[in-house]
């Protein structure tokens, strides 16, 4: 019945209108989650509410320019954008135009905005892989050709994030990656082998840094440390026991007066729940929702090859941030820093995201040429 009732919809206004609600949704949210750490540190409860609200202007520009971007030279140039993601990542290298946060240099300053290049990056990656299976196409039963090479062409995206360190976007890369060869149509013993070895790495990458082996131990059990490494989960734990069926009522959180951390962005979703909800959350999952199948629609749609493997690695790698930064929130995983798509707070996210969505409508644009 749902799904005769979503029939109805022209999948690409379903599109459109699940971004601008999920948008607008996202300042009401921004703002009532950051409204008192901006008064505090800022003297203006307005602060991020104005800085978020400038970045949805551009985020929305970025959405209206790439529909109408010419995907033929897209697709021709794949491999000027698979370097241009790899030079945007060398440029954290450089004394003074690089930025440290939080112990890691993932920024790029420009003075007036800073931001982070894996977020422009990872869809250039897309790009090139999504090219780069066409090509392999006939190869794609092939371990070393058809499987091997996407991870092999990886590498050096992989190198340059874990030295940041960005271990959360790694696994998202690679995961986008290799979902992308299973729809290319890969041997189930080939991805046998690559998803054990992925898992190995990252297995071996956890136990090699302190830090993340700290994470994965609070992840594991939060209240053996409640004061340091716990300290961030169970405040989320808290919000979600707070908001209850209803919520507490929208700005009414009490948890975000300091203390949830990141409450206005990778933890918004603690928010959400503390304020609306259970009826919150599953309005923000519906949306989201609504948003992926629209999208799958518009892939069923186009026949066009390299169409169909960008919009699902676009897709893909949107709808995992989406669950991680979910499963975060609730415990189901060890803390990423990974951003809510299109309501955290954060131009970076913002903006590149709503770019790599309007691309999605260029290439069902492209299909009706």
């Amino acid at each position: 019945m749902l799904k005769s009732f979503l029939d109805n919809f022209e999948p690409r206004s379903l599109f459109i209108f699940s971004i601008l609600v999920l948008c607008a949704f996202g300042l009401v949210m921004v703002f009532s989650s950051s409204s008192v750490s901006a008064m505090e540190n800022h003297a203006d409860a307005y602060y991020f509410l104005r800085k978020q609200s400038i970045y949805l202007v551009i985020g929305l520009s970025a959405f209206g320019i790439s529909s109408l971007l010419n995907i033929e030279k897209i697709e021709k140039n794949y491999k000027f954008f698979y370097f241009l993601g790899i030079l945007l990542l060398l440029l954290i290298l450089i004394p003074g135009i690089s930025k440290t946060a939080g112990g890691a240099s993932r920024w790029i300053n420009l003075g007036i905005f800073s931001f982070q290049p894996i977020e422009l990056s990872k869809y250039f990656l897309i790009i090139f892989i999504s090219k780069h299976l066409i090509v392999k196409k006939e190869k794609i039963k092939n371990f070393k050709i058809g499987v091997l090479s996407p991870f092999i062409l990886s590498i050096p995206y992989v190198f340059l994030l874990l030295y940041q360190p960005d271990f959360g976007n790694t696994v998202l890369l690679l995961s986008t990656v290799f979902l992308m060869i299973i729809i290319a149509g890969a041997k189930l013993k080939h991805l046998i082998i690559v998803f054990s070895f992925l898992l190995s790495s990252f297995i071996l990458l956890i136990l090699a840094a302190p830090y993340r082996m700290k994470r994965l131990l609070a992840f594991l059990n939060p209240y053996e440390d409640p004061q340091g490494s716990g300290y961030q989960i169970i405040q989320s734990f808290i919000s979600f026991a707070k908001g209850q069926f209803f919520g507490v009522g929208l700005g009414n959180s009490s948890q975000k007066l300091f203390f949830l951390p990141q409450g206005h962005n990778d933890f918004i979703f603690a928010i959400i729940a503390e304020e609306l909800g259970f009826i919150g959350c599953i309005f923000t999952i519906v949306l989201f929702s609504l948003l992926f199948y629209s999208a799958y629609k518009l892939i069923r749609k186009n026949k066009d090859q390299f169409s169909k493997y960008l919009i699902s690695g676009i897709l893909m790698i949107t709808i995992m941030q989406v669950i991680l930064n979910i499963s975060v929130s609730i415990g189901l995983m060890p803390t990423k820093g990974v951003p809510l798509p299109l309501i955290s707070y954060g131009g970076s996210s913002l903006i590149f995201t709503l770019g790599s969505l309007g691309l999605i409508l260029g290439l069902d644009r492209r299909r009706k040429q």
